[in-house]
């Protein structure tokens, strides 16, 4: 008996051990470093040539980057092309079987006319017996030269939708020979990218490892960043859309026909700051221009605002920067995304529409006609 309640002790020893291992191993899997912080705390302490050396190995990584895209693209761009040339073929040589057939049915009617002789149709008509007969052969003639006429129209129409399937191969084909050769360019672009930033690193002898480590540190949160600015991006806009504005946001005045109405930057951070589960980001308005910042990710953008459709302000971005280092324009472009951001202030415009803005120190200025019906 002592044996067997031993053993169950046991037993219920290492199950319970066992679940205990499993949470542990679960939390620790489950609780994962902010790779931000990492590389801001790498960063820290290097020094300023290092970061220079950094800048200059970013820089090339996000060309390369840029270039697979656009090599990516267009191979897409090519592959398509070619399908609808194959499209166009087929159409054209069912268009070329339909016209040989009109062609055939041509050559048989002035056949039937080569074989009536010349003046022969008023001899056909003359020569009948009787008017039964008569109004017989006039009614043959008629279909004759009717459907003579009919086929001439057929094949006109045929011949120009010919040419112009044809016209528009030939532009098809020329895109795409211009695409390959882009293609082909880009490809070499990016291969001397490659082969620079390789024998920039080679260069650096003893410190190849040591920079090829913090490099892939920095591409790795950069990889992780584009998803997420991209959903901040989208997140903002519908923020700015849906939630009400303070009734005080806009400070108003009037100076007939002309409004202005100023927001401040505080004011957009403010509904930001308010968001649950939206990331920190922080806009500052400065004379001609706008700066956007996510401090968490080290992410900085400037630029400006311009007006669509009279009452959205879509951000232009002109600068960035990662970590301190700057960022390349295309890279920039790819980060926010088509959609871009976007202040949508037609709730607060009462039907007025924006002509104008000015960026000032700590506010924006929108200059409106004043709509009085």
């Amino acid at each position: 008996m002592t044996r067997i309640k031993k053993t169950r002790a046991l037993i219920t020893a290492g199950f319970t051990a066992f679940f205990i291992l499993a949470m542990i191993s679960s939390v620790t899997i489950g609780v994962r470093a902010d790779p931000f912080l990492e590389v801001k705390a790498k960063l820290n302490g290097i020094s300023e040539e290092e970061r220079e050396i950094l800048q200059g190995l970013f820089t090339l990584a996000q060309e390369i980057e840029l270039l697979e895209a656009e090599e990516k693209e267009l191979a897409q761009e090519i592959e398509s092309t070619k399908k609808e040339i194959e499209k166009l073929e087929a159409a054209i040589a069912e268009r070329e079987r339909a016209y040989e057939k009109k062609k055939e049915s041509l050559k048989g009617v002035l056949q039937s006319y080569q074989r009536m002789g010349p003046g022969s149709f008023l001899e056909i008509i003359l020569d009948s017996d009787n008017l039964g007969e008569f109004l017989d052969r006039v009614n043959i003639l008629r279909d004759l030269t009717h459907n003579t006429g009919e086929l001439l129209n057929q094949l006109e129409e045929s011949g120009k939708a010919l040419i112009n399937e044809k016209t528009m191969l030939s532009g098809k084909l020329f895109l795409v020979e211009e695409k390959q050769k882009q293609s082909r360019e880009t490809l070499v672009k990016r291969n001397k990218l490659k082969t620079e930033k390789e024998e920039y690193l080679a260069s650096l002898k003893g410190e190849k490892e040591y920079y090829k480590g913090y490099l892939a540190a920095i591409e790795g949160v950069w990889n992780e960043l584009k998803p997420l600015v991209s959903d901040v991006a989208k997140g903002f806009n519908h923020i700015m859309e849906d939630v009400s504005l303070p009734a005080d946001a806009l400070k108003i005045t009037i100076s007939f026909p002309e409004i202005k109405a100023s927001i401040e930057d505080t004011i957009i951070n403010k509904i930001i700051s308010e968001q649950p589960d939206f990331p920190d980001m922080v806009f500052a308005f400065h004379p001609g221009k706008v700066e956007i910042a996510l401090p968490d990710k080290n992410l900085a953008l400037s630029g400006t605002f311009t007006i669509i459709e009279g009452h959205i302000l879509k951000f232009q971005a002109q600068e960035g920067s990662f970590f301190g280092m700057a960022l390349e324009p295309g890279s920039i472009e790819e980060l926010i995304g088509e959609g871009g951001l976007a202040l949508n202030l037609k709730p607060l415009l009462a039907g007025n529409t924006i002509q104008d803005l000015n960026i000032k120190e700590g506010y924006l200025e929108l200059i409106s006609k004043l709509k009085l019906f």
